[in-house]
């Protein structure tokens, strides 16, 4: 299915990432479902951080570089879980994580993480970030 949208946007040294999950080369293939029934908190875990190879995979295919990445300046992380679930975010520490140790400390964004009633494609995680590009 075509969806209508742009996966980036940069505009001069700002880069706004549109949301992304959990998914294997051009299609799904990674576990889908709500966290707390259909995936445990480390499969949930595990799907931020293809998210993020997702991510990443994503800037170097639209921008040529992951060098050039300044700093990551918002992170929103989206977990479709079961109402009583309350560790979303140490399920986007899986996104997050995968960045610190890419890019250290001092690059790391600031996040905010939300238990969601569903997501689309049944998506477990969808993370939607802005970044601060190093200029041409």
């Amino acid at each position: 299915m075509a969806l209508t949208y742009r996966r980036l946007v940069r505009h001069a040294d700002t880069v706004w990432i549109s949301g992304h999950g959990p998914t294997y080369g051009d299609g799904w293939g990674a576990t889908l479902g709500k966290v707390g029934r259909d995936l445990s908190v480390q499969e949930g875990i595990e799907a931020a951080r293809l998210t993020a190879l997702n991510v990443l995979g994503t800037i170097e295919r639209e921008l040529g570089s992951l060098d050039r990445v300044e700093c990551w300046l918002k992170v929103t992380g989206y977990v479709n879980a079961v109402p009583e679930f309350t560790e979303q975010a140490r399920i986007v520490n899986g996104f997050s994580d995968l960045l610190l140790d890419l890019y250290g400390e001092e690059r790391l964004a600031a996040r905010t993480s939300v238990g969601v009633a569903d997501l689309p494609f049944a998506m477990p995680v969808e993370v939607d970030a802005v970044l601060a590009w190093k200029g041409d």
